[in-house]
């Protein structure tokens, strides 16, 4: 009676264990691995398995935990004291998740849900590494010397933006480097932004590039591409796009290209948490007004 009583309370109740083949994943890897439930003190009916792939948000003081995907079983069973069921797990990433950073980061939530007791759950993290394309552009930068930033990978809403600041090249230049990314099956397109320091004060000026295989295949040709265009935006800021401002409801359809690095997590959100996510945010307005109407021309074209 008292153990039937502390199961019930959760203690030496049921316990489920997502065991996954690996923590490492680029967006669009399968993940494989096994759902693991252990039997506790006494015989118990379990109503159903849910697990949950989790996206966590961070910026500035705000964090968001959203539920990107679910994967419910709905299997009843009973579990003996101190057997052990496995049931296989396995699904596909997104092909245009976010990558892991220290704004955004992903796991699983497996739920066991327990008949008339506590319920049990567990957490496992995964980290998303960039694909090939973007990875080498992230190479080169920081072969010329520009260096992430702590909020670099930040996703605004709308896409992932990558920050950085120069260590050497460019250095006294240049306050920032920003781009997004766009990435398809042969090539990679790239939003640059370079924070340039003016006896006026700070300008701002953009580029869109298109970079080939054949561009971003060979890391000391990319390198010297990326310097050259860099080196341009900053010596001739006049040559090049200055920011737009426009209302952010033009870049709805941006999660739409399937390229773009972080269109999922828009898709997914849904209107309301992307409401909830973007409210109140520092520089909100900057942010989508500024940036993304540049972004949207250069996805789809002008209106």
């Amino acid at each position: 009676m008292f153990r039937k009583m502390m199961a019930k309370l959760g203690k030496g109740g049921a316990k489920v264990d997502l065991i996954l083949e690996k923590q490492d994943y680029l967006p669009g890897d399968d993940v494989q691995g096994n759902l693991v439930i252990q039997g506790g003190a006494i015989e118990q009916e379990i109503n159903k398995i849910d697990v949950e792939l989790i996206m966590y948000l961070h910026s500035g003081k705000r964090e968001l935990n959203h539920t990107l995907e679910r994967f419910p079983f709905h299997h009843t069973f009973i579990i003996h004291p101190g057997e052990e069921k496995s049931f296989p797990f396995s699904t596909q990433l997104p092909k245009d998740l976010p990558v892991s950073g220290n704004q955004v980061a992903f796991f699983f939530v497996t739920h066991l849900d327990i008949a008339q007791a506590v319920d049990h759950s567990d957490h496992d993290y995964i980290k998303v590494h960039p694909l090939l394309p973007l990875q080498k552009v992230l190479d080169a930068f920081t072969d010329l010397g520009l260096r992430e930033k702590h909020d670099s990978r930040s996703f605004n809403g709308y896409t992932q933006e990558f920050a950085f600041f120069p260590s050497s090249f460019l250095k006294g230049q240049v306050e920032e480097v920003e781009f997004v990314a766009g990435i398809e099956e042969d090539r990679i397109h790239l939003l640059l932004e370079v924070d340039i320091y003016t006896w006026t004060g700070e300008r701002e000026v953009r580029h869109e590039c298109t970079l080939e295989k054949s561009d971003w295949e060979n890391h000391h040709s990319l390198t010297n591409t990326l310097r050259n265009i860099l080196t341009d935006m900053t010596n001739q800021p006049s040559s090049y796009r200055k920011p737009t401002k426009h209302g952010f409801h033009k870049h709805s359809g941006l999660s739409k290209w399937g390229g773009t690095v972080g269109g999922f997590a828009t898709g997914a959100l849904g209107a309301l948490a992307l409401s909830e996510w973007m409210e109140d945010m520092d520089d909100i307005g900057d942010t989508i007004e500024d940036s993304f109407d540049d972004v949207g021309d250069f996805f789809f074209g002008d209106d």
